[in-house]
């Protein structure tokens, strides 16, 4: 049994003895009747769940998908645009995701068009979420700093406030990660019936390779997003069923009277949260500044790749795409790196850096930042 649920066990035991009062005694019991299974399984499926390592260890592999998917479907186009055929072997073959299976030309529009508007919607929900997050590790500092050094009054006007913002954090933020997999299971579905379809009916090494090529980067991409949902279901966890939950539970036993012992619980948890809210924004901010910069511009500008009409402008285009691509990936590695580096500091000064502010802020400082927090 963790020592903070000796603590807590202890202290409602205390709880009980200064205050005899029926009343008092009741509420206790049943506090203690259900936050500590509570928090016990809570403990039990942490220490279950899916660790983040994969995603710590891959995630600027799987950013940089970003880019070389925009580079090698650019280069699918310029192969498209060479020669236009039917993807059926017979006539009355049915397809599912292929659109237009009597045109390879059309068929990798459709392709380039959904990949498209899969990259702009996923990309626009991790700008809302790494505008979101941006304040919920100083809302979090707050929650703590109001119960190690909030008044009474100040615990009871701010604390059921603070909870529901919280809530609205992770509502406006981590559930748009929830699901990715509606938006890019279809792409996925698409090349893998185009990869299936052109094996039967072009030789050519080259389109092949190329259409492997896209989607082994798809598959990236997909992966970064799965990882992304499992984290957000972490987050979404870790808040609203731990942190909230028992907060509203001491909330009934009166908090300014386990202050020690709420952060002794919480503190831990916290850094949880912070660190996993970190990660998610550092992989969005990335993503976001490579689709900004590169990807957005390559996806616009493609449809005239695959209207070229003779062999030289072929040429001269997949040897540009093929000579940017080692710069703009070396560009954007170096970025990944450096913030990933910049997380890996942060987490092992995590825990320092919250008992540094609760120590280092005053009460006066705790008035402003609820001030900013209303």
């Amino acid at each position: 049994m963790d020592i903070a649920i000796k603590i807590f066990l202890l202290s409602l035991c205390l709880f009980e003895t200064v205050n005899s009062k029926i009343e008092v005694n009741s509420r206790t019991e049943e506090a203690l009747s259900t936050v500590v299974p509570k928090i016990l399984a809570n403990r039990n499926l942490r220490e279950s769940k899916l660790d983040d390592h994969i995603l710590v260890e891959n995630w600027q592999d799987y950013v940089l998908a970003n880019a070389v998917l925009a580079n090698y479907l650019n280069i699918l186009m310029v192969h498209a645009s060479k020669s236009d055929f039917s993807l059926l072997k017979q006539s009355n073959h049915c397809t599912i995701y292929v659109k237009t299976p009597s045109s390879f030309r059309q068929t990798i529009v459709q392709l380039s068009d959904n990949i498209r508007f899969v990259l702009m919607n996923l990309y626009s929900d991790l700008n809302q979420i790494q505008l979101t997050l941006d304040n919920f590790p100083i809302h979090l500092k707050t929650i703590l700093l109001l119960i190690a050094k909030g008044t009474e009054q100040q615990i009871d006007t701010h604390l059921p406030n603070l909870l529901v913002k919280g809530e609205t954090y992770i509502n406006e933020s981590l559930l748009i990660l929830k699901n990715p997999r509606a938006k890019t299971e279809q792409v996925k579905d698409l090349i893998v019936e185009l990869e299936s379809l052109i094996s039967n009916v072009s030789s050519e090494y080259a389109v092949s390779s190329q259409i492997e090529d896209v989607q082994a980067q798809w598959i990236l991409f997909n992966d970064l997003f799965a990882q992304l949902a499992i984290q957000a279901e972490n987050g979404i966890h870790d808040f609203l069923l731990q942190f909230n939950w028992v907060l509203e539970q001491f909330i009934q036993l009166n908090v300014s009277s386990h202050r020690d012992l709420i952060l002794n619980l919480l503190k831990p948890k916290v850094i949880e949260i912070d660190r996993t809210i970190d990660l998610l924004k550092i992989i969005s901010e990335t993503s976001v500044q490579i689709s900004s910069t590169y990807t957005n511009q390559k996806m616009t500008d493609n449809t005239n790749l695959i209207l070229l009409s003779n062999e030289e402008q072929r040429k001269e285009a997949i040897k540009n795409h093929r000579y940017e691509l080692q710069p703009v990936a070396v560009k954007f590695a170096r970025i990944a790196l450096q913030r990933h580096d910049e997380f890996l500091a942060r987490t092992a000064n995590r825990e320092k850096a919250y008992e540094d502010f609760l120590s280092e802020m005053s009460t006066a400082d705790l008035s402003i930042l609820l001030t900013l927090n209303v």
